[in-house]
């Protein structure tokens, strides 16, 4: 099959990841590429068998003097995305994220539109969510990650829905030598590290040798380093922004911690489970669908500082129960895959 995937941008981001990873197993048997609407360089590794043309969508938008960039930025992209369509005569058209999905939708050209949805949408706000359904009902299939998630929408959009989860890759295990505890993913509010940072800072009153990494670059890196230093958390707390190779920077880790607000499917947390980490984890709507009873993380209520300080400290205070967890995360995240993952996208596509 010829194979394009639309996606905002390959900066760093779970929708980012999973493109990449996506594409890169496709290209084996399949004639992949990839497009996104800015040039940013991705940090994630991408198959040289997958071409990777940049639209600039976004640079367009961003660089334009005129008044109306975003809708310029709209209409240069319908037409440019139809011109490499009926160019390209793809077979499918694969989008991630709300607006490559809503050009996937109208622009002209042949092939099957697939949509993918990335995250919670009722979290983003009404009129994102309009937008979402819009795009959708114009889909020939929506690939959701949970069935959370897929039930939120009208029965026409669940009717051409089908559940797939993400694959899961990492490259190395955890060896667990440290005091570290880390944390992953965009400084953005969704992610509530703010209440992470708070939650540290009650555990380290009792356990005063640890340290807080929170890998990933976001608007609130301003807001995150005054808390740090209002709390007079130097030293303790580092935010380390984006590293190229966030598994081996991890990998000595005590364990992961995710505070999120809310989460499609959380792949910095899998991808910890997979490589041994203990992990603590709030309960986001949908946590439960994906981990049921299997009791391969810790759980605490969404927002809860001190849960999730407390949970913290179990972990350190229990290493048998530490190490438990351990093995019973990394059975649990096998499920998940790129080799058991990708045939279920392939069959869909």
């Amino acid at each position: 099959m010829k194979i394009l995937i639309l996606i905002s941008s390959l900066e760093g981001g779970g929708a980012e990841r999973i493109a990449s990873r996506v594409a890169s197993a496709l290209a084996d048997k399949h004639e992949v590429h990839i497009m996104p609407f800015s040039s940013a360089s991705s940090p994630y590794p991408i198959s040289d068998k997958v071409k990777v043309d940049n639209a600039g969508l976004f640079d367009l938008r961003k660089k334009s003097r005129l008044p109306f960039r975003f809708l310029i930025s709209i209409v240069f992209g319908y037409f440019f995305l139809s011109f490499i369509r009926l160019r390209f005569r793809p077979d499918v058209t694969l989008s991630f994220l709300k607006k490559p999905s809503l050009l996937n939708a109208f622009a002209l050209g042949g092939g099957r539109k697939i949509m993918s949805e990335r995250n919670n949408p009722r979290q983003k706000g009404e009129r994102h969510f309009r937008m979402t359904c819009l795009a959708y009902r114009h889909a020939d299939k929506v690939i959701f990650q949970s069935n959370t998630v897929r039930n939120m929408f009208p029965e026409e959009i669940r009717r051409k829905g089908v559940v797939i989860p993400n694959p899961v890759e990492v490259v190395c295990e955890a060896s667990g030598n440290s005091h570290k505890i880390v944390a992953s993913g965009r400084l953005r509010p969704q992610k509530n590290f703010a209440l992470l940072i708070k939650a540290f800072s009650t555990f380290l009153a009792s356990h005063p040798d640890h340290t807080l990494h929170i890998y990933g670059k976001g608007p609130l890196e301003g807001a995150l380093r005054r808390q740090i230093s209002d709390m007079s958390l130097e030293g303790k707390v580092f935010l380390e922004g984006y590293v190229d190779r966030i598994h081996e920077a991890i990998q000595d880790a005590e364990m992961f911690v995710l505070s999120s607000y809310f989460e499609g499917m959380p792949n910095a947390l899998l991808e910890a489970m997979m490589m041994g980490l203990p992990c603590v984890t709030t309960a986001f709507e949908g946590a439960g669908e994906l981990f049921g009873d299997s009791d391969s993380c810790l759980m605490v209520p969404v927002g809860d500082e001190r849960a999730m300080a407390e949970a913290m400290a179990k972990l350190d205070d229990e290493p048998q129960f530490r190490d438990s967890l351990s093995n019973r995360g990394r059975m649990f995240a096998e499920r998940f895959s790129t080799e058991k993952v990708i045939p279920l996208w392939e069959k869909e596509l």
